[in-house]
C-alpha cells in the first residue's frame, strides 16, 4: 500500500521532492519505495532525470487505474477523523495579510480554547508559497490564487469592491461620472505580492463592463497602507468595504462612481492531498467550516 501512495503522489505532482515531503518521507527513502514498486511488479512507471520526473505508457495506465481506489480510500479515511480523540500537535497555516485580519485573527482564541493542545503558527503573507515545501499545512487566499492539486473549502462568498476617495480629495475635483473619467484623478493602486503586477481595475454596471486607463499616483502591496492613503486624500482606492467600513459610516471617506464595482470570487481555505490528515488539521477545517462567516460579512458595511 505504501508503495502505491507514493507512486501517485508522485505522479499527481511530477517532482519527487514535493511528493516525498507531502508524505512526510525523505527523497531518498521515497526513491527507494518507487524503485521497490517497479522490481515488484516488472515494469517501469516513471522516466527520471537529474531535473525532471514524467509517467511512462505503463505508468498512465497505471495511475488511471489506481486514483479512483484511493479516492474511496480517502473518503474512508475522512470518516474515521469524528473518532479521534487525541487532536493535539503543532499546526502551520499560512494566510493572506486580509483573511488573516479579517477572517482567523477574530477565531483564534475561540480555537484555542476549544483546542488547547494545538500549538497553532499563523504565517501572514500574500507571496506564492508552496505550503508543502515549506512544510504548511494549509493556506487561507483568494479563489484564484490557489494551486490547483490542492483541495479547497470556501469560507467567504464572492464579494463586492468599490471605489472610494476622502471628501478632502473630491472638494475641489470634479467627481469621476463615468470609469473613462478615472484617467484625470490621482488613482491608488495595489501591487500584487503573489506576482508582482499592478492590479488591473476591472469594474462592471449591470451587464456593462469597463477596465479604464488609470495612472498610479501612488502604489503599495497592502490593501491597509492604500486606504490610510486614500483616508488622508491621497486619491481613489478600490477596496471591499469592510476593510474600510468604520470610515464610510463616519463620512471620513465616500464611495465614487456607484454602480460601477468589481467583485473577488471569493476566500478558500486549502491544503494539499494527503491520504491521511493530522487531526489538528482535521480540527481546524471543522472549526472554520462551522465558524466561517456569514454571507453578508465582506458585501456590506
Amino acid at each position: 500500500m505504501r508503495e502505491l501512495v507514493a507512486f501517485v503522489e508522485v505522479a499527481r505532482r511530477l517532482n519527487f521532492t514535493r511528493a516525498a515531503a507531502n508524505l512526510g518521507v525523505s527523497v531518498p527513502t521515497f526513491s527507494q519505495t518507487l524503485r521497490g514498486l517497479e522490481e515488484k511488479i516488472g515494469v517501469r512507471l516513471l522516466t527520471r532525470t537529474t531535473r525532471s520526473v514524467s509517467l511512462t505508457d505503463a505508468g498512465i495506465e497505471f495511475l488511471a487505474s489506481l486514483e479512483p481506489l484511493l479516492e474511496n480510500l480517502d473518503i474512508a479515511l475522512d470518516g474515521l477523523n469524528r473518532f479521534r480523540s487525541e487532536t493535539g500537535g503543532r499546526l502551520r497555516v499560512l494566510g493572506s495579510r486580509a483573511a488573516s485580519t479579517l477572517i482567523v485573527g477574530p477565531l483564534i482564541a475561540r480555537f484555542l480554547s476549544e483546542h488547547p493542545d494545538i500549538e497553532l503558527e499563523m504565517l501572514v503573507d500574500d507571496l506564492h508559497i508552496d505550503l508543502v515545501e515549506h512544510r504548511i499545512d494549509a493556506g487561507i487566499q483568494i479563489g484564484e490564487r490557489i494551486d490547483k492539486d490542492m483541495l479547497a473549502i470556501r469560507l467567504v462568498e464572492p464579494f463586492e469592491e468599490v471605489l472610494m476617495a476622502s471628501p478632502d480629495y473630491l472638494r475641489n475635483r470634479v467627481a469621476p461620472h463615468t470609469p473613462a473619467n478615472l484617467a484625470e484623478h490621482w488613482c491608488v493602486r495595489l501591487r500584487s505580492s503573489w506576482d508582482g503586477t499592478l492590479r488591473q481595475w476591472t469594474l462592471t454596471n449591470g451587464e456593462e463592463k469597463a477596465e479604464p486607463s488609470t495612472g498610479a499616483h501612488f502604489v503599495a502591496n497592502d490593501l491597509r497602507v492604500l486606504a490610510s492613503v486614500v483616508r488622508s486624500g491621497g486619491g481613489i482606492g478600490l477596496f471591499p468595504k469592510v476593510l474600510v467600513r468604520d470610515a464610510l459610516a463616519s463620512g471620513e471617506l465616500v464611495q465614487v462612481l456607484e454602480g460601477w464595482s468589481s467583485w473577488v470570487s471569493g476566500i478558500y481555505l486549502f491544503h494539499p492531498s494527503k491520504r491521511q490528515m493530522p487531526a489538528a488539521l482535521d480540527a481546524f477545517i471543522r472549526f472554520m467550516r462551522k465558524n466561517k462567516p456569514g454571507p453578508d460579512s465582506l458585501s456590506s458595511g
